[in-house]
């Protein structure tokens, strides 16, 4: 099952996987606006030998079962750069087959190709014990924690 850069004809695809990583979400109480997620994945498929890269898995007939959506950005206090994974899913179907590993490791080496010193992706509490395991299995180690305030206002 190949790994790809994503084009515009996946983006459909790609707001519906990202609806249902959005229903899983700490921030689902703000509601899912597919319009926006069109127009932000277009934007970073237009905009990908910049800063963001989004990679994606076909299964053998052409269907999209996974994405990858990471950023790479200079430091503030370094001229080091780092990468960071903003958005990652595989459909429960396709998880067995080694998908998630292939989007992580193109990932990877599209992050180390533009001079990444490190990557990294943050988890949220529902994610922590499935994906956790799978990013230390892929050589990630755990550090800090996130802390959310909101809504605000």
């Amino acid at each position: 099952m190949p790994i790809r850069f994503a084009t515009l004809s996946d983006v459909p695809a790609l707001v519906e996987g990202a609806g249902r990583a959005h229903a899983l979400a700490s921030g689902r109480s703000r509601p899912y606006d597919t319009q926006r997620a069109g127009q932000a994945f277009t934007e970073l498929i237009e905009q990908r030998q910049s800063t963001y890269g989004c990679f994606v898995a076909e299964d053998p007939e052409g269907r999209i079962v996974g994405a990858l959506i990471g950023a790479i950005e200079r430091r503030i206090l370094s001229n080091a750069c780092t990468a960071s994974v903003l958005h990652f899913e595989v459909l429960p179907d396709s998880r067995m087959g080694g998908n998630a590993i292939r989007l992580l490791g193109a990932f990877e080496a599209w992050s180390v190709n533009r001079g990444a010193i490190e990557i990294g992706f943050e988890l949220r509490a529902a994610q922590i014990q499935r994906l956790g395991r799978f990013a230390t299995r892929m050589g990630f180690r755990r550090v800090g924690a996130i802390y959310l305030k909101g809504p605000c206002g």
